[in-house]
């Protein structure tokens, strides 16, 4: 997997799981990137943007690909614009609820998992969820949509956990990676934060907060003003 970076400031470097928390409700936000997909036989370019979470277009035009329709068994395909999210199926769990609490179709979670049976999930199978986001609410009313901050696995989720609630969820990624910004807005602290580790605090519209834990590095300074992704 190789992977391109636009020049936009990032927060912070992650040192191996993201603890991204809300002060109104649980979300997150995602890096965009550059995968290299080896094109496997009987594939279609419609196929393989939406295992990525990305489309015919980008892919078409990544690859200088006149008739996307034309593609080989080998051929190196370069798939921008992909935010996915490895979601890990608890008890209860359908491929359309999973689709729905990530706000992308079910159609594109069926595409990113080809072989999957969505009748007969197993608890702790893990799901490949592409453009994946979410809407949240502040108390002042009014939606604002998220995106994710990393590319990973979902390792604690929001909810109840040993009689605690925990606000937010863990993201566990390699060391290193990128985190980005999961909206606009600017940033309002930067620094150390006890159990947390390094933090970063990020001040949207409608009064929403998200706040980005365990950080390896931060880049990213109070008042800066950052951008979703």
């Amino acid at each position: 997997m190789q992977h391109e970076r636009s020049a936009r400031p990032w927060l912070a470097a992650l040192g191996g799981v993201l603890a991204a928390l809300l002060a109104f409700a649980p979300s997150l936000g995602a890096q965009a990137e550059v995968i290299l997909h080896i094109v496997q036989r009987g594939e279609t370019v419609s196929e393989i943007a939406a295992r990525y979470g990305s489309s015919v277009a980008a892919v078409a035009a990544s690859n200088n690909l006149k008739n996307p329709n034309l593609i080989f068994p080998g051929q190196e395909l370069k798939v921008p614009g992909g935010e996915r999210v490895v979601h890990t199926v608890a008890r209860g769990d359908s491929l359309w609820e999973i689709a729905q609490r990530y706000g992308v179709s079910l159609a594109a979670v069926k595409g990113a998992n080809p072989g999957l049976d969505p009748y007969r999930l197993a608890i702790g199978q893990e799901v490949l969820v592409p453009g994946a986001a979410f809407t949240v609410t502040s108390r002042q009313g009014g939606g604002l949509a998220l995106a994710w901050p990393v590319s990973g696995r979902i390792s604690s989720g929001y909810g109840w956990r040993g009689g605690r609630l925990h606000y937010g969820l863990d993201i566990a990624a390699p060391s290193g990676s990128t985190i980005t910004a999961a909206a606009a807005g600017h940033v309002v602290s930067a620094g150390w934060n006890g159990g947390y580790g390094r933090v970063v605090v990020i001040e949207h519209a409608r009064n929403v907060r998200t706040v980005y834990a365990h950080c390896l590095r931060l880049l990213v300074k109070p008042g800066q003003q950052v951008w979703r992704g």
